[in-house]
């Protein structure tokens, strides 16, 4: 990477907004402020040019900067570039500078010229074959190849300036975070609640988190596992708190107030309900959880509407229609998917019963639910709940 002072970040699906256009772009440049405070340690400049957004600063972003910048959602596309005035022959200047300071090994590349004001003189094809021409008279290891390149020359050319960078991040598109509201994520070790966050916080949706930790029948090792995870996931956020909840004395009387094939059903039922017990007392609009069709036992169709029964609140289930293979691929892609592998305890497996029930019966549910009351146990549970904040603003937790 060369050294770049200027940041062009395209915003996705602003263009779907309309009048709301304003205040999706004002969400986005506030979260990439503060990521920049963090982590620039100079001034910045940050001004929209063209419903994208320009960054300047007096010295050069670092790599560390940008690789934060990818994640955040609403990031269509992050060029770091070279900023100059929209006149031609500095922009041919600058472009076969650029080329050099890069100092590219043997690739082909291609010119891709944007003429954004329309008033510039010479025409976007003439820029590509005159520097398509010039670039490999002066750099004779580089090839134009205008089907298959390796490599993009982009020039974007607005009425006072002039953008040229050799380099294009993709980011993960979608809204800006909060831009659609706040939930809660029903958050776990294994591969599946993870990537159900990705996916809602690309939907703009800001999320805490709540973990059911089943002290004293899981160790420490499966707290860290999460905190691990947690330090992948705050990269979607602006801000964002995890709630650990001590559940396994309720997991316990669970197990042995019901029939043994109903527990795993239950422990969902009661994890569901303690956590719209915390999403009204921090103002979330709903639940986000990992489930998937059919993949395990309390995942059954049947299954899955007996618990959407256990609260009134909208439950969000992003993954619901994708297997095994899509989910394992996507953690793969946001880097979750080696902490997922790392083994842990799972208290619901240790009072998992052999037969598991498939459909469960109304009746027995209902009575069930007469006999036993946990909302005492589910209170006093949040009460002693340890709560972790993770700021884009700040390093630590």
């Amino acid at each position: 990477m060369t050294n770049y002072k200027t940041l062009v970040l395209s915003v996705d699906e602003l263009w779907l907004k309309g009048k709301n256009r304003k205040y999706y772009f004002k969400g986005f440049k506030n979260h990439v402020k503060a990521i920049i405070k963090r982590l620039h340690n100079d001034s910045t400049i940050c001004r929209n040019e063209s419903q994208k957004l320009v960054v300047e600063s007096p010295t050069p972003f670092t790599q560390e900067l940008i690789d934060a910048l990818i994640w955040l959602p609403g990031l269509q596309s992050l060029r770091p570039s070279v900023e100059v005035n929209s006149d031609y022959k500095v922009i041919i200047d600058e472009a076969m500078k650029l080329v050099d300071q890069v100092g590219l090994e043997e690739k082909t590349f291609k010119v891709l010229c944007k003429r954004k004001d329309k008033s510039f003189p010479i025409k976007s094809t003439e820029v590509n074959q005159n520097l398509g021409n010039l670039i490999p008279e002066n750099f004779p290891h580089l090839k134009v190849d205008v089907k298959n390149p390796d490599l993009f020359l982009e020039i974007k050319i607005y009425s006072h300036k002039t953008f040229i960078s050799f380099e294009t991040y993709k980011g993960i598109g979608g809204l800006p975070s909060g831009m659609t509201g706040h939930l809660l994520t029903l958050i776990s070790g294994g591969f599946d609640s993870p990537i159900a966050s990705f996916l809602m916080a690309k939907r703009g949706c800001s999320q805490d988190y709540i973990f059911f930790y089943a002290y004293p029948y899981v160790g420490e090792e499966v707290k860290d596992k999460i905190l691990l995870m947690m330090e992948k996931l705050k990269r979607f956020h602006y801000r964002s708190r995890l709630y650990v909840v001590p559940f396994g004395d309720v997991q316990n009387k669970i197990a042995k107030s019901c029939h043994t094939e109903y527990r795993t059903l239950l422990f969902r039922k009661y994890m569901l309900e303690c956590s719209s017990l915390l999403a009204k007392d921090i103002n979330a609009h709903g639940l986000i959880t990992g489930d998937n069709l059919g993949q395990v036992s309390s995942q059954t169709l049947e299954n899955i509407t007996a618990l959407d029964q256990a609260t009134s609140m909208s439950i969000f289930r992003p993954l619901v229609g994708l297997n095994k293979k899509e989910i394992i691929k996507m953690s793969r892609d946001i880097d979750t998917h080696d902490i997922s592998t790392i083994p842990h305890d799972d208290a619901c497996s240790l009072f998992a019963p052999d037969a598991p029930i498939l459909r469960p019966d109304p009746n027995y549910l209902e009575q069930y639910y007469k006999k036993n009351d946990f909302t005492q146990d589910l209170k006093q549970a949040l009460a002693e709940a340890e709560v972790y904040t993770f700021d884009c603003r700040r390093n630590n937790i």
